[in-house]
């Protein structure tokens, strides 16, 4: 009994890609080849995302538009854990009669580990459950934007450009292929008649592609930073009101300092993956599938 909690106590020599020893807990049998494998023998690949709160299952198309976050489940920023919707009564002015009050239900987010709130930082209240809780918007958000698109065209020429070296070794007319630089080739083809499509047509720049060319403008150092307050150096510090650095990494975007500018965040995603037998290659050679809805946690095998 003493050594059910001890997996490594027995390990199994797997003898892939690599020999790597493991305990059973933490390897596969493929029925295919009859043999064990671990995790560094076998390819994964992401089935489906999902979230733990709500199990809230999306493609991974859906979930790359929405940055593999939830909409509807947040992280508490103090300790990390499920914020919950919790309700309450306030009173409210009568649209026909202002003087008289009646109460109405709201809703605010609450941690049931720390006992932090919404409304600690600030953030009102929603006059329904779920949805309407806007994270606040990065400054920086549109220079990221900017570099990203310059970056991916950058790197898009760049590729193109290995492609035609790639095709101008193996053809023999080089100057012909130096000229589908600028897309002289095409042109060349439209005013011969029947002459045959080279295979570097394709990666020709398109006309008026560079007028639609992303130009980022460099980053401008400062001279002049934003002074101190006079009691920076002798004003005490309150320990609990700054914030520690690893809730300052979990967003990075804003770096807060203190506890009264902490946001909840959108919960991140999980993933449901295949694990599959790089000796077999055929799709039937899958060591396990796990069911497509969040809610079953059985592993088929």
């Amino acid at each position: 009994m003493a050594s059910l909690l001890q997996p490594d106590r027995v390990l199994y020599l797997v003898c892939g890609e690599k020999k790597i020893r493991s305990p059973l807990s933490h390897l596969y049998f493929c029925r295919y080849c009859s043999e064990l494998r671990s995790l560094e023998c076998v390819s994964h690949e992401v089935d489906s995302h999902y979230c733990p709160s709500c199990l809230e299952n999306m493609p991974s198309a859906e979930a790359k538009l929405k940055k593999n976050r939830c909409a509807n489940c947040f992280d508490c920023p103090c300790c990390m854990h499920t914020l919950s919707t919790r309700a309450t009564n306030i009173p409210a002015p009568l649209p026909d009669d202002p003087a008289k009050t009646t109460m109405k239900k709201a809703y605010y987010l609450a941690c049931g580990f720390c006992r932090w709130t919404s409304r600690d930082v600030g953030m009102a209240d929603k006059s329904v459950a779920s949805g309407g809780w806007q994270e606040p918007e990065n400054p920086h958000t549109q220079r990221i934007n900017k570099l990203i698109e310059y970056y991916q065209q950058l790197a898009q020429r760049e590729k193109l450009e290995r492609d035609r070296k790639k095709l101008a070794r193996r053809r023999p007319y080089m100057p012909l292929a130096f000229s589908e630089k600028y897309g002289l080739g095409t042109r060349l083809q439209r005013q011969r008649s029947g002459a045959p499509i080279t295979s570097l047509a394709g990666l020709s720049l398109k006309e008026g592609e560079d007028q639609k060319e992303i130009k980022c403008e460099p980053a401008q150092a400062l001279d002049e930073v934003e002074p101190l307050a006079e009691d920076f150096y002798t004003r005490p510090v309150n320990l609990p009101e700054v914030t520690t650095l690893h809730q300052r990494l979990l967003q990075p975007d804003f770096q807060p300092a203190g506890a009264s500018q902490l946001h909840p965040k959108h919960k991140h995603l999980l993933i449901k993956r295949s694990l599959r037998c790089r000796v077999r290659v055929p799709l039937s050679a899958r060591e396990s599938r796990p069911f497509f809805t969040p809610a079953l946690r059985s592993i088929p095998i």
